[in-house]
């Protein structure tokens, strides 16, 4: 007759994880020709020149990524002729990109984040405009998956139990949601009413994502710039800059405070109406902004896994899947100041007064070393200021930043995961002389490191008898000289004993042993 065969229960614990299947950076140039309008005067010289990336559809299809969207870009130039007014237009190039992720599948998360290069237009003729800017797409694919960890044994009582200790980023929340801004702005009573908005430039500054109980404080500020043409003067242009703060509660379900996040701010939208105050005047600016967040928190749980286990009167067969576990190593956040000088390049050219300057942000490489991950990027800067230059009146000074900063994060390696998420919290730009000018800013950076484990997980226990005939070819007792890799564990469960006999019969302390050391052994199955 066979041997009658269980599957032994285990009490498994649950954890829910996302686990990076692979990572797509695709570079491309957009370049194309923008006639202005028939109802806009023909373009002398083009002043400044903006853009954004508008992403419409990221879908998977056969193991790639096909990212929709579009350029949406905005240029301010001046009049030919002489009444040298100032005008803009704005205007999309849409493009549709593959991109090759070969694990990629329906269901798995995308995150796509672009980068522009640099949004540069040049003047055809007086009615054509040529556009061109290269775009830097960075997609991670995340598949979300559970992993069963087992920490208790329900029936043997005989069973041995050997567990390790392991500490899981389980993730808790993952979930994409927006927060509005509405505001309202009203001239000084130092500036004429307006007549028609010229330009209009508005940026974060500052932010702050604090994580709280079921949810996610959001503050900083926006920075709005208007270049206007005022009403009494035609063709004067005006400006005026405001610091808008904003605070927000976002609901998030499940979120705790102290759990760790990888928080993404991206400033989405942004709108100003022009609209008139109680006299008829146009003089209120509504100011209309959504902000989009990209919400991924961990929950950092510590397990004491069972790792091996057997029965001194049983047969225990393990089976083993292998298992990845990540943990948080580092969450950190931290400011990089930074300062260098501009020049306007050429001695004609006399800087008068500093409309607005505003700053982005760009990462060009991190690199995983010794001491923590270095991150190496610059922050472009554009400048309008008004010159000595009837003639040119206006024009916008550009440039880059570089910075270097170092997040420490002892234990970090090429095996590592980690989410960088990097904005503007300062930007200051201040005359030196009429030609050269100081840029002073701090960027902030938000890093998540996680480690990755690999260790075998066990799926399954099947118990049986035990074969007497192997447990009758052990002797009854013997001196056993410990090995130096040797275990007490490893010992007992090799002679069908415990720990905690050994311990007895040898009067030991503790579990450790050295190498050389004289143990008694005796078969005593009675005692079990």
């Amino acid at each position: 007759m066979g041997k009658q065969v269980y599957v032994m229960e285990l009490v498994r614990r649950n954890i829910h994880m996302n686990r990076q299947k692979g990572k797509a950076v695709s570079q491309m140039t957009l370049d194309d020709d923008y006639n202005i309008p028939d109802n806009m005067p023909d373009a002398g010289m083009i002043i400044q020149e903006k853009g954004s990336i508008e992403i419409g559809e990221v879908r998977v299809e056969a193991g790639r990524v096909k990212v929709k969207g579009a350029l949406n870009f905005f240029v301010l130039y001046m009049e030919e002729g002489p009444e040298s007014g100032l005008h803009s237009v704005q205007g999309q190039i849409p493009f549709e990109e593959m991109m090759n992720v070969e694990d990629a599948k329906d269901g798995d998360s995308l995150q796509l984040k672009w980068m522009l290069e640099d949004v540069s237009s040049a003047l055809i003729n007086s009615r054509k405009l040529s556009i061109k800017t290269i775009v830097t797409l960075e997609l991670c694919v995340e598949e979300l998956f559970d992993v069963e960890v087992p920490v208790e044994v329900e029936e043997i009582d005989t069973a041995q139990v050997k567990t390790c200790h392991v500490s899981t980023a389980g993730l808790a929340v993952r979930k994409k949601d927006t927060c509005r801004i509405k505001d309202e702005m009203i001239l000084p009573a130092n500036k004429p009413n307006i007549r028609q908005l010229l330009w209009q430039d508005i940026a974060m500054q500052g932010t702050e994502l604090r994580i709280g109980e079921g949810e996610i404080l959001v503050k900083g500020e926006l920075v709005v710039f208007v270049l206007y043409e005022g009403e009494e003067e035609s063709g004067k242009a005006f400006w005026m800059e405001q610091m808008i703060p904003f605070s927000s509660h976002v609901d998030v379900s499940g979120c705790q405070e102290g759990m760790l996040g990888n928080l993404g701010l991206l400033l989405s939208h942004s709108d100003l109406e022009l609209k008139p105050d109680y006299d008829g005047e146009l003089r209120v600016l509504n100011l209309d902004a959504v902000l989009e967040l990209d919400i991924q928190l961990y929950e950092e749980e510590h397990l004491s896994m069972i790792c091996d286990l057997y029965s001194p009167v049983r047969e225990l067969e393990l089976h083993t899947v292998p298992a990845v576990y990540e943990s948080i190593l580092v969450s950190n956040s931290s400011k990089c100041r930074v300062a260098d000088r501009m020049k306007t390049g050429s001695p004609d050219v006399q800087i008068l007064q500093i409309c607005h300057s505003r700053g982005e942000v760009k990462v060009d490489e991190s690199t995983v070393t010794p001491d923590g991950l270095l991150v190496e990027g610059v922050i472009a800067i554009q400048v309008l200021y008004v010159t000595s230059d009837d003639n040119h009146p206006f024009l916008c000074l550009k440039g880059v930043v570089p910075f270097e900063h170092l997040i420490e994060a002892q234990g970090i390696g090429k095996e590592s995961v980690y989410y960088l998420q990097t904005s503007l919290e300062q930007l200051g730009v201040t005359m030196v002389n009429s030609s050269e000018l100081e840029v002073k800013a701090v960027v902030q950076v938000n890093a998540l490191v996680l480690n990755r484990m690999s260790m075998p997980c066990i799926s399954e226990v099947v118990e049986r008898p035990l074969d007497m005939e192997v447990v009758k070819g052990l002797p009854g007792f013997l001196i056993y000289t410990a090995q130096p890799a040797d275990t007490l564990w490893d010992i007992a469960k090799a002679y069908h004993t415990t720990v905690d006999w050994i311990c007895e019969l040898n009067e030991l302390g503790s579990d450790q042993i050295r190498q050389g050391q004289k143990l008694l052994l005796v078969k005593q199955m009675e005692n079990l």
